[in-house]
């Protein structure tokens, strides 16, 4: 009896604690790293769970969006995420640019690339005469400073990376089926959304 009961103790608990689906907007000061959600509380103190999540968050900037796995305690106002799921990243928000064309991320769910030569562009032929191909795209975080992305448009979904160095990017782009390294695109920032 004594078993039975901590077994459904022990399964009450955990129940109790299982992770739930956070979406917020990140904020960091001088004094740690907060998440505005529009729940209980004005901003919740982020509190890592796991080593993996811990770096995830140290890699957002102010901003940024977060889909986490976790708890919210709306008595202390604690975000207790377990992992981040998938980011927005303000910083990739914006025009880019390469020698194969131009890029505009509106939001962060969608980008569109319009493929011009540079050149056209620099001799005044408009990105926007030419048709985008329109891509859906979520963000998730790795070790060190790539963020993995995932881009689907009207006919197939790929993976690529995205390493920032301010003002710039590189972009390294992956067949889905191989794995291979199939283009990379060297961006730079041409202007932000406002």
């Amino acid at each position: 009896m004594r078993l039975l009961l901590f077994v459904l103790s022990l399964t009450a608990s955990s129940v109790a604690f299982s992770a739930l689906p956070i979406t917020g907007t990140v904020e960091k000061d001088s004094t740690g790293v907060y998440l505005i959600t529009g729940q209980t509380c004005k901003r919740y103190v982020v509190d890592t769970k796991s080593e993996d999540a811990f770096k995830s968050v140290r890699k957002l900037s102010t901003g940024d969006s977060v889909t986490a796995s976790g708890a919210l305690d709306n008595e202390t106002c604690t975000a207790v995420i377990e992992s981040v799921d998938y980011v927005g990243l303000r910083k990739m928000l914006g025009h880019w640019y390469s020698a194969e064309g131009i890029m505009s991320v509106r939001d962060f769910n969608s980008l569109s690339f319009y493929p011009i030569s540079l050149k056209d562009f620099q001799n005044g032929s408009s990105y926007r005469t030419v048709d985008p191909i329109n891509y859906r795209y979520s963000v998730t975080p790795t070790e060190g400073k790539e963020w993995v992305l995932f881009l689907s448009d009207s006919k197939s979904t790929t993976f690529a990376t995205i390493q920032f160095n301010k003002g710039a990017a590189t972009m390294k782009i992956y067949d889905s089926e191989t794995g291979r390294l199939t283009k990379v695109l060297h961006l730079s920032k041409w202007s932000n959304i406002r």
